[in-house]
């Protein structure tokens, strides 16, 4: 495994450490199938020798769930004072296998949310840690976390999924249906990525948000191409493809999850709606449902600052 050394913010006392991890070659998938030369990139920010908390967000998330200049996909809840606080806690994050960063592309290979959790459990292992204090997983982040905690066993002190659940709900599935559809009718351009990732958008959110943000109809299609845009700049359609048929393979029994839990839902989360949630709440042997409602919908734990905080912090006292 190579690692970058550590330096050290000016603005705080966190240290950050990148590197790989090569995995066994070949790396086999649970399709069967495998990944020649499979290589996972990783990144800690924190004290080497704190507790470590795991993040994983959503398909387009990266191995900064913070960054010394800002630009993590977290950083209203990760950093200096924030509730996964970077001077506390030594947290670790990835890039996606058969994702669009650093880590291996899946090369047509089918990648489970199974296999992402092997390829993580092989790393903190070779991280030398004994004892994970909190992991927190976030839309397919929670899917691969749910795997990451039955592998983990009693080496997992608290899980926290957001906007997560034991499968996919029909309406997710059939709007990534969609998403790759036009994909393939775009021949995988550029153009037909975003277009997939604008109608992908109309999930996360919700039509009342919408509707108070553009009170103006016609700016609505330009902040969709925008996003569109903005995101095809730096994914694939290979990856968007990977990482959207992970999501609507997942599937694990929650009673299998042995990790208090804390499960946090959106009365609004077309994507992940509440029903599936508490279906995995009754079936989990040790798991506390938070339930909330929020005009932001399946977004809600990237825009609800303070609830998302205080269940984070919650969860580090539960596992202190």
């Amino acid at each position: 495994m190579s690692a970058s050394p550590q330096t050290q913010s000016a603005q705080s006392a966190c240290q950050w450490t990148r590197g790989v991890l090569a995995l066994p070659d070949p790396f086999r998938l649970e399709s069967g199938e495998i990944l020649a030369g499979a290589q996972l990139a990783w990144q800690c920010a924190g004290p080497a020798h704190a507790p470590l908390v795991i993040v994983l967000g959503g398909i387009s998330a990266h191995t900064r769930c913070c960054a010394p200049n800002g630009s993590g996909w977290w950083e209203i809840q990760c950093g200096d004072g924030r509730a996964l606080d970077t001077r506390h806690y030594r947290l670790l994050g990835v890039d996606w296998l058969g994702g669009a960063d650093a880590s291996s592309p899946a090369r047509g290979a089918q990648v489970s949310s199974g296999d992402q959790a092997r390829a993580l459990l092989l790393l903190i292992n070779r991280l030398g840690v004994r004892q994970v204090h909190l992991l927190v997983g976030a839309s397919y982040g929670g899917a691969v976390a749910q795997h990451l905690a039955v592998l983990l066993g009693a080496r997992l002190r608290h899980l926290v999924l957001l906007c997560a659940a034991h499968r996919s709900s029909a309406y997710a599935r059939a709007l990534r249906h969609v998403q790759r559809a036009i994909l393939g009718l775009g021949g995988d351009s550029t153009a037909a990525l975003a277009l997939a990732r604008e109608l992908a958008i109309l999930g996360y959110v919700t039509a009342p948000e919408i509707e108070s943000r553009f009170p103006d109809v016609d700016a609505v299609v330009p902040w969709l191409a925008h996003h569109g845009n903005k995101f095809a700049a730096r994914f694939t359609a290979d990856a968007y493809r990977c990482l959207g048929a992970s999501l609507d393979t997942h599937r694990i029994d929650p009673a299998t999850v042995r990790a208090p839990t804390t499960l946090f839902g959106v009365r609004e989360d077309v994507l992940l709606p509440p029903a599936l949630l508490r279906e995995y709440a009754a079936r989990a042997p040790h798991c506390e449902y938070v339930e909330i409602s929020s005009i932001h919908g399946h977004d809600a734990f990237l825009k609800e600052e303070a609830i998302v905080g205080t269940t984070l912090r919650n969860a580090l006292g539960d596992a202190a």
